[in-house]
């Protein structure tokens, strides 16, 4: 999972990327598995790495909240910078509830629709800040060709709130903890070894700290938000 939403932030980074990102879902065969541990109330909760994290929900579900705002974000002049691009107003769409960023990139010789939101919240033609459920566009394609869902199956909501972009890819997978063991499963998830069937990291819960130590040894160190 680490290295997933690191995936994720890379591609965005680089914003080139979506111009030539695929819309073909990588396909992935596996089986559903069910969760039916009982669930460490402790882990429930967001989790925060900084610019990635994990959502534990009660119904045994993960989501996956992305901070984008160092690689892409709305300015207060009404414009969105993607790292050494600018986005200008002639190319976004704003009627106060559906938010819509395009542009043309010389070196494709072709006009992206970049961003295809719709508000979750009250409309608000003077100013972008709000939730929206995130419809369309190369950032919806790049999550789902990353995670390999089916870019018309990921459901993806977005936080503006002035320069910062946030996108959350809820329920991704499933989620089980037995004995001091997380397991992270999904039938669109790829595994280390095609024997495997889930994710496992040892974790520990220390105040508001989560431990999270893969098979290899790597860790993952995240903070509760509150």
């Amino acid at each position: 999972m680490k290295r997933i939403t690191a995936t994720l932030l890379a591609a965005a980074v680089a914003g080139t990327l979506l111009v030539g990102c695929s819309r073909e879902p990588q396909t992935v065969e596996r089986s559903v598995r069910v969760s039916t541990t009982d669930i460490d109330s402790a882990i429930l909760g967001e989790w925060s790495g900084g610019a990635n994290g994990y959502i534990f929900s009660e119904d045994r579900t993960v989501s996956l909240p992305i901070d984008f705002t160092s690689s892409a974000h709305f300015n207060s002049d009404g414009t969105f910078s993607m790292e050494t691009t600018k986005v200008g107003k002639d190319e976004i769409e704003y009627d106060g509830t559906s938010l819509k960023v395009s542009h043309k990139y010389e070196e494709a010789e072709e006009t992206l629709l970049l961003l295809d939101m719709k508000r979750t919240d009250a409309a608000n033609k003077d100013s972008y800040d709000g939730s929206y459920e995130l419809l369309g566009g190369t950032y919806r394609d790049m999550l789902a060709y990353n995670l390999a869902i089916d870019s018309e199956k990921i459901n993806v909501e977005t936080e503006v709130d002035g320069e910062n972009l946030r996108f959350t890819v809820v329920d991704y997978c499933s989620f089980e903890t037995n004995n001091g063991v997380l397991e992270l499963f999904s039938e669109n998830m790829s595994y280390k070894k095609h024997t495997d069937d889930s994710v496992k990291y040892t974790y520990k819960i220390d105040g508001d700290t989560l431990t999270l130590t893969y098979e290899d040894g790597a860790q993952e160190i995240l903070t509760k938000v509150k």
